[in-house]
């Protein structure tokens, strides 16, 4: 039993590469297996298989950016990685989703099937390559404040993620990106283009809206098992009401609020359930110096997925009562 609550988090768009999770899939029994079963479903809507796509010959370094197998390629591992989570012991209290991680946080909180998560992120993947027009992504190492400071090289930007204090994400079109990470470099501010090529969270995705609004009214939901802390809302959901899956994709997040205000009320154990550890990453930014919180990840693509696992589970022993 653990001594504080704890809260799964899933990364969106961004967090997503090639060969995630391989390691676990080649010798984790459990996560092989969930994997071969979101393989199934999958594989007939996007006309191939995701497990071959996943960890075929394309290595890590090359972005993994074509949206139709990434959008599913997210939630399957997310969902596979809780069931190793689930395996070893652990269960969450709330769940965290960021952007696209707020559609995996519906599916393992029980309000929505895995099957229609996973019907659902493929068509919001098919609309959007589909109606609307290709769109850049850039996360600054820096205040959200300097827009304020060079609002012209800002003018054609959205402000589509604010991480937390000193890191926060903007879209544009490509040319407009490219343009203000050139500048950006020039005055010594650190930026990093993301494999997201179309414009979530802003007015580009707006073709797609009506569209989007019928494949949700097809599916079936649940109250969530689970309580989900939405960082779109920056509040807590357990109902699925009004358009409240369009707000998660269409308008921008705020994971510093949604983080800052859990915090307000005592210490959790965070555990990054992404692939990538950026989440776990940004809590361990925003963590006050007197805070008992702790935020650990499961894998990245830097380490080894066995030896993040281990790591994690010592990391949780030293946790629990």
């Amino acid at each position: 039993m653990m001594n504080k609550p704890v809260i799964f988090m899933f990364s969106g768009q961004g967090s997503q590469y090639y060969q995630m999770g391989k390691e676990l899939y080649e010798n984790n029994a459990q996560f092989r297996y969930w994997m071969d079963h979101c393989n199934e479903i999958v594989s007939p809507s996007i006309q191939t298989s995701l497990v071959d796509v996943l960890y075929g010959k394309e290595g890590k370094s090359k972005p993994f950016d074509r949206l139709l197998y990434s959008n599913p390629a997210l939630l399957c591992i997310e969902y596979c990685q809780v069931k190793v989570l689930q395996d070893l012991g652990l269960q969450p209290d709330f769940l965290l989703g960021y952007s696209l991680g707020e559609l995996t946080a519906s599916v393992i909180s029980g309000a929505v099937s895995l099957e229609d998560g996973i019907r659902l992120v493929v068509e919001i993947a098919r609309l959007a390559e589909q109606r609307t027009q290709g769109a850049a992504m850039l996360a600054i190492m820096e205040s959200k404040a300097i827009m304020a400071k060079f609002p012209d090289l800002f003018d054609q930007c959205w402000c589509t993620g604010t991480n937390f204090q000193e890191n926060f994400v903007v879209c544009g079109l490509p040319h407009i990106i490219q343009n203000l990470q050139g500048c950006l470099n020039s005055i010594n501010i650190i930026s990093q283009v993301l494999p997201v090529k179309y414009g979530f969270h802003t007015e580009l995705i707006d073709p797609i809206e009506e569209e989007f609004k019928q494949v949700v009214k097809k599916i079936k939901f649940s109250s969530a098992k689970i309580p989900i802390i939405s960082a779109s809302r920056s509040e807590i959901i357990k109902e699925f009401k009004d358009d409240y899956l369009w707000e998660v994709i269409r308008y921008p997040v705020n994971f510093e609020q949604a983080v800052d205000r859990i915090l307000e009320k005592g210490d959790y154990v965070f555990i990054d359930s992404g692939p990538s550890g950026t989440l776990a990453t940004f809590v361990k930014y925003m963590l006050p110096p007197n805070s008992s919180s702790v935020s650990l990840q499961m894998i990245n693509q830097f380490g080894r997925d066995l030896n993040a696992i281990e790591k994690l589970k010592t990391s949780l022993l030293e946790n629990v009562i």
